[in-house]
């Protein structure tokens, strides 16, 4: 990967949908999608924590940091994929990424595998990275989940939530103390559909103490 994100990318536009929302939601280009990331040096992955459903195949593509969770048939589809971007940001680069793509099936028959999939991958990255940080547009289905995973982080005394605010000339992280205090504020300062007014605003959640302003 040659790109490398910074905290100067637009950040946090919710979008009505997304490209890859509109391949991997119909069966059909769902299983083409599938036929061509398999093609693509995907090799089996084991989640830590997590038993593989049966019927199921957890892969991974080192080069692309994808994961996907697809269903073993003759012509497999994907049920569920994330996919990561490391970031060069306001702190340890090489600890920090960004989930750039999170989908998941809304197929009923699949909703067993698929359940808390996505706190286990979340939780999973940030073990390995240490900083988890939101990406520069989202969906509301996106949204929904990186609430629930602040939420989730506020109550665990051994993660950090704060809210990257880089529309001044250096920038600076506002801790989050509550969730009372994310719904109440934060939320709608770094969510909404206007680009010119939720640029650079991310919120992070990590595994040890950030320097940030006091609020």
């Amino acid at each position: 990967m040659n790109r490398k994100v910074t905290a100067d990318d637009s950040m946090l536009i919710t979008l009505p949908d997304t490209s890859f929302s509109q391949v991997l939601n119909p069966e059909d280009t769902n299983r083409a999608d599938t036929r061509a990331f398999l093609a693509r040096d995907a090799e089996p992955f084991k989640l830590p924590g997590f038993v593989t459903p049966f019927g199921y195949t957890l892969w991974q593509n080192r080069a692309e940091r994808q994961f996907r969770l697809v269903t073993q048939e003759p012509e497999p589809q994907t049920v569920y994929a994330v996919r990561l971007e490391e970031t060069e940001d306001f702190t340890s680069p090489e600890r920090a990424c960004i989930q750039v793509m999170v989908w998941r099936t809304r197929q009923p028959q699949h909703e067993g595998a698929v359940h808390g999939l996505a706190r286990r991958f979340f939780c999973h990255f940030l073990h390995r990275w240490s900083i988890i940080i939101t990406d520069s547009a989202q969906t509301n289905a996106a949204k929904v989940m990186w609430e629930g995973m602040v939420a989730w982080a506020l109550r665990d005394p051994e993660h950090y939530v704060y809210v990257w605010d880089g529309t001044g000339e250096s920038g600076c992280l506002h801790p989050v103390r509550s969730w009372l205090a994310f719904c109440g504020h934060w939320a709608a300062f770094c969510w909404g559909a206007e680009p010119e007014s939720h640029l650079r605003r991310r919120v992070v959640i990590s595994t040890h103490p950030l320097n940030a302003a006091q609020k």
